[in-house]
């Protein structure tokens, strides 16, 4: 009898081993099922956005936290360092950095310089800008000190950084011929700082008789640095106005691509475009022509290897397969976002309507789709306008907002369907009281940023 207990007693252990085991396994699995990744340290995502009394630090994963980071002055254009620890913006006209990772917001800001036209990170340690005298200059955050990359009169605008050591910018000429000024666009240009080299990676081309040329600018940077997705602007402001086509640059082979523009054809909006994290190659593109984001509008998935393209949305939400047509039917979309795994995009999306003063009061809900099933899922179900989500912790809640008055939103998280404000009164209104708003467009990017740690 002691010998057959003793036996019983090992086989429990060993079984009680095994439900442990199994216990452990079937955790990470349901883990990765939600998209989570494993980490020791709570997600630390934060926004930094402008209201009246100042520049905010919101963070997203702790509400009630917010740090008021600078004060008295006209604020734009916040943009987060790479690692999330700096933020760089303007303030009346000039630009200056401040600290977000003190616990307290105690630190006081930086001014860099006056007069500045562009910013962007190039890495975690180097912010690249340009002032309206011409030239390109960078601050490093280590030595806290600027310094002069390209001593020249020639202007550089839209700068964009990969945040790898690289940055690409459209690079102009202003001149003044018989009493007349004239502004020359030499195309999209890349610095390496590494290297302090810059060459023309997509050069402009002039109007000719047979079509408006080229002037070429930044729509996104893929995260490995590997794809530079431009548009195809032309030296027409009303064309541009109505879509533009869409070429990708491939850096390794230095090579330029074009998508088929009788397909491909949006407007120019960074936020009408996400890349794949996972593989640069691969984009959503808010596709669609015409100004107005009340019609003709939906969701396509872009190749940069084929220049192929295909719908991801069933048939029954496409607004047009034709990018040129002011259809109605539908739905209209805007604001795509991809998922930190790659498989799904999150979006904005209402029902088309001929009348934009009408559209603007339909419910604007935020949806989800697999990019491979087509299989989609409605995340907000009020009748508000809610659009511009991204993903965070780690892709467990999103972020959005929504529309809280005329030209005012206030930023949302949406969490096991279950809706909280984080932060209210973000006005759209610029310090003309002129809103950011065009034809249904709300360009946030003067107002807001927000980091996601990975």
């Amino acid at each position: 009898m002691i010998k057959i207990r003793e036996i019983s007693r090992k086989i429990l252990n060993r079984l009680s081993l095994v439900f442990i085991l199994l216990l452990i396994i079937i955790s990470g699995a349901t883990s990765n099922a939600l998209g989570g990744i494993k980490e020791r340290n709570s997600p630390n995502d934060i926004a930094v956005v402008v209201k009246e009394d100042g520049l905010w630090k919101v963070n997203l994963s702790k509400l009630g936290e917010d740090i008021n980071l600078d004060k008295k002055g006209v604020f734009k254009s916040p943009r987060i360092s790479p690692e999330g620890k700096v933020v760089a913006y303007t303030k009346d006209g000039s630009l200056y950095i401040v600290s977000i990772d003190s616990p307290k917001g105690d630190k006081q800001p930086i001014k860099i310089s006056d007069k500045i036209v562009s910013y962007s990170w190039a890495d975690k340690d180097n912010l690249v800008y340009s002032t309206e005298k011409g030239g390109l200059s960078g601050f490093n955050l280590k030595s806290k000190k600027s310094s002069i990359y390209i001593n020249s009169e020639n202007r550089y605008e839209g700068i964009e950084g990969d945040r790898l050591g690289t940055i690409y910018s459209e690079l102009y000429r202003y001149y003044t011929k018989d009493g007349q000024e004239y502004i020359e666009h030499k195309g999209v240009i890349s610095y390496d700082l590494s290297k302090g080299e810059q060459r023309v990676v997509v050069p402009s081309k002039p109007i000719s008789e047979d079509d408006l040329g080229l002037t070429p600018r930044v729509a996104g940077i893929s995260k490995d640095g590997a794809y530079v997705y431009i548009w195809r602007r032309v030296h027409s402001a009303s064309i541009n106005s109505d879509g533009v086509p869409l070429g990708v640059y491939e850096v390794k082979s230095n090579n330029f691509k074009t998508f088929d523009d009788k397909g491909v054809f949006a407007l120019s909006y960074s936020d009408n475009l996400t890349i794949n994290p996972l593989d640069g190659s691969i984009a959503v593109l808010n596709n669609g022509g015409l100004r107005n984001m009340n019609i003709n509008k939906t969701l396509v998935k872009l190749n940069a290897r084929d220049q192929s393209f295909t719908p991801i949305l069933p048939d029954e939400m496409i607004a047009s397969n034709q990018p040129y047509g002011p259809t109605t039917k539908g739905m209209v979309t805007m604001t795509p976002s991809f998922s930190p795994d790659g498989k799904k995009i999150i979006f904005a999306a209402s029902n088309t309507n001929e009348d934009a003063s009408k559209w603007l009061k339909e419910p604007h809900n935020i949806y989800s789709v697999d990019i491979d099933t087509k299989k989609v899922e409605k995340l907000t179900k009020g009748d508000n306008f809610d659009f511009y989500p991204i993903y965070i912790s780690k892709g467990r809640s999103i972020v959005f907002a929504r529309l809280t008055g005329k030209d005012e939103i206030s930023l949302y998280k949406l969490q096991d369907n279950k809706e909280e404000s984080i932060v209210g009164n973000i006005s759209l209104r610029d310090e003309n009281g002129y809103s950011s708003s065009y034809y249904g467009h709300y360009n946030l990017e003067n107002v807001l940023d927000i980091y996601v740690s990975n």
